[in-house]
């Protein structure tokens, strides 16, 4: 509300504003006098971030975001994230407000003041508040629109305050984290798609996003993503229709995938999925599973992957054949089978992957 919409005067506001400055002044001298006689220790500083960023999977979980940009994922820390680093390095003032509401876009200025360097970044971030028809948000819209704009300005303002150098390496293990390691990986990806299904994004959809052909194929990697993907739709950040559009579209209630898969991206990837088959990380089924998630291929198509063939490994078997095998034992007596067949494997690091798999699914039926 300005000064004429609330009946006072433009003098009156001229000396209330007057006071409010000079106390503001007051204020943060004092904070950069205490800061000056207590400086921060940056041991301390990474010390205490690196233990609240690690200190659980659910805390690391919502220090990553990942939004869909230009046909890409990217990914980055979240305003979580930027939250700690401001705590732990202390010594600084932050905050976020909104500037500009007029017009098609609210625009939100995200501040940081290092009290002890006396080094202050400010971030400005626009927000559309339109819909596809160029109807300006309601209230309420706007409201939430403008509280998610202040939150991402306010965190580019603190990691642009507090240089990369210093905490990059937290971002890392909050990471490592949320990607735990192969003991753990069947485990997080079923709660990954569980979180996803409550969203209303199918387990179809999740594996035409990651271009993997089923569960088995996410990776650790993977998990990051997916969980930085959910972070970004708690937070406001997308939702979860623009998250996994196709192509930079958002589905709509009617809308189907492509008719059919185009015969130049077809050839363009033929020689890839010939590889992970010919290794044994895939089969043909699975192939073509993986890519009709994204669009129909003709029989033609279909029969060229199926002619493709695993390379002959002796008496062996192939790497997917087995874990198959581990991930559909349904007692441990029929998955002590299946790891018998771990030693057929003619690849060493696939053994170890295998052997891992046999461990976390052991852990799983004895549970």
């Amino acid at each position: 509300m300005s000064e004429f919409e609330d009946g006072r005067d433009v003098q009156s506001m001229s000396v209330e504003s007057g006071m409010v400055a000079v106390l503001n002044k007051s204020e943060i001298d004092q904070q950069i006098a205490t800061a000056h006689r207590y400086p921060r220790s940056i041991k301390r500083f990474r010390d205490e971030s690196l233990q609240m960023v690690t200190l659980n999977e659910r805390i690391a979980e919502s220090c990553i975001y990942a939004l869909p940009r230009g046909g890409k994922t990217i990914e980055g820390p979240s305003a979580r994230f930027a939250e700690v680093v401001a705590s732990a390095w202390g010594n600084c003032r932050a905050g976020a407000r909104t500037i500009s509401d007029q017009g098609d876009f609210v625009t939100a200025q995200g501040v940081f003041h290092d009290l002890e360097r006396n080094v202050a970044i400010t971030y400005e971030v626009q927000r559309r508040i339109t819909d596809s028809k160029g109807n300006r948000y309601n209230a309420d819209m706007i409201g939430v629109t403008a509280n998610a704009a202040c939150s991402v300005a306010l965190r580019n303002a603190i990691l642009k305050g507090v240089p990369k150098a210093f905490w990059d390496d937290m971002y890392q293990a909050a990471r490592q984290t949320v990607m735990g390691d192969f003991k753990t990986l069947a485990n997080r990806r079923a709660d990954a798609l569980k979180a996803f299904q409550s969203l209303g994004i199918s387990e179809t959809q999740v594996f035409a996003k990651l271009e993997v052909g089923g569960i088995e194929d996410i990776s650790l990697e993977h998990l990051v993503t997916l969980r930085g993907l959910i972070t970004a739709i708690k937070e406001g950040d997308t939702t979860p229709e623009q998250a996994f559009a196709v192509d930079g579209q958002a589905p709509s209630a009617g809308q189907k995938q492509p008719a059919t898969y185009s015969q130049e991206d077809f050839d363009k990837n033929i020689a890839g999925w010939s590889n992970l088959i010919s290794i044994g990380k895939k089969t043909p089924d699975q192939i073509i599973a993986m890519v009709e998630s994204k669009g129909k291929l003709s029989d033609d198509q279909k029969a060229k992957i199926r002619a493709i063939q695993a390379a002959p490994q002796g008496n062996g078997l192939s790497f997917a054949s087995v874990a198959e095998k581990i991930n559909k034992a349904d007692g441990l007596d029929v998955l002590d089978v299946a790891a018998d067949l771990i030693g057929e494997v003619s690849d060493e690091g696939q053994r170890r992957e295998l052997t891992e798999l046999y461990n976390q699914r052991k852990e799983e039926l004895s549970a």
